[in-house]
């Protein structure tokens, strides 16, 4: 039987973590988702409690990595976004969008292309606990900020150790990371977190529902249920996401997150003001997962808090066997889900 991506770790384990974690550079222009009982008839009533979502920590307690990854069409294809446990559609300057993949379960051999980091990564990691966060560099508005953050940085700009050109590619879509050396590098000081989300089977009700496109002033992202594959396949700008050897990407579970946005003081090299987006606070979230859709709520009492998802109270469970993409959009903004 195969083992669920995100199983939750032993007691032990799980303890040991919780006792440690729980306490622009320019913009760039495109090139062109109750327990009950069943008593049971024997010489004395038992019961068999149906399964509950997993905790408290539901991705492995190992370390974190997460990287920063462009997501213009220059940078296809993309690479190492199977092994992620966690994408963040993030909005950049000039109505683009840019991934943040958070890695734990299991390590690319490579990831990339990577790119700059964004003053909305520092709250977003910050939900991990202490993590490694790589990125290609930054404005020196943005490296202030990013440096006040818990995470260790692992800018390339700063030392190319676990990074590496890719010379059939164009600069600067070229950075590629190695995630077993961007870990070394980070070395004993990476900690991680309860991040809040709780996965397991899916929860009661949800309607029917097998696609959501989300739209940013020069970005698509797109995600329909597969029956073949039980995942969502990825589609971004109007073209399949794939791996460099061919294989779309996919997600076991959409979040779309509505979040407040303002500007950052920063701006990019054409004049485009930085979006951060506010994911501290509480709002509405839209989950889809097993073709079925569910319309709840995300809180997140601070940065070093969880993130929780819930519908009428109750944990909004992910699928534990796939990737959870997150689409971070803003109230009023166009997404359609069918």
């Amino acid at each position: 039987m195969a083992v669920p991506r995100h199983a939750a770790l032993p007691v032990v384990a799980a303890l040991t973590v919780a006792a440690l974690g729980l306490a622009a550079c320019s913009g760039d222009k495109p090139a062109a988702a109750p327990t009950s009982t069943t008593p049971t008839t024997t010489t004395a009533a038992t019961t068999t409690p149906a399964p509950t979502p997993s905790g408290p920590v539901p991705l492995t307690g190992g370390p974190v990595l997460a990287v920063k990854i462009d997501n213009t069409p220059a940078a296809r294809p993309r690479i190492g976004l199977d092994r992620a446990d966690v994408v963040y559609v993030e909005p950049v300057e000039g109505g683009l969008t840019r991934l943040l993949a958070v890695f734990s379960r299991t390590q690319a051999p490579e990831v990339g292309p990577v790119r700059s980091g964004r003053e909305s990564d520092v709250d977003l990691v910050a939900n991990y606990g202490k993590v490694a966060l790589a990125f290609s560099g930054s404005s020196s508005y943005t490296k202030r900020i990013l440096d006040r953050g818990k995470q260790v940085n692992l800018s390339f700009d700063q030392n190319s150790r676990g990074y590496h050109r890719d010379r059939s590619r164009p600069a600067p879509y070229n950075v590629i990371g190695n995630p077993k050396q961007l870990l070394a590098r980070a070395g004993g000081s990476v900690e991680p977190a309860d991040i809040g989300f709780r996965y397991g089977d899916a929860p009661a009700g949800g309607k029917a529902a097998t696609s959501v496109a989300a739209r940013w002033p020069s970005s698509r992202v797109s995600l329909a249920w597969s029956a073949k594959r039980k995942a969502y396949l990825i589609t971004t700008d109007g073209r399949a996401e794939v791996s460099p050897g061919g294989k779309q990407y996919t997600a076991g579970t959409v979040v779309v997150q509505y979040v407040a946005t303002h500007q950052s003081g920063n701006r990019d090299k054409n004049g485009q003001p930085t979006p951060v987006v506010d994911v501290v606070g509480k709002g509405k979230a839209v989950v889809l997962r097993d073709g079925k859709v569910w319309t709840g709520a995300w809180s997140r009492k601070g940065v070093t808090a969880p993130t929780a998802f819930t519908v009428g109270g109750e944990p909004l469970t992910f699928d534990p066997e796939g990737a959870v993409w997150v689409l971070l959009v803003a109230p009023g903004q166009s997404v359609t889900v069918r």
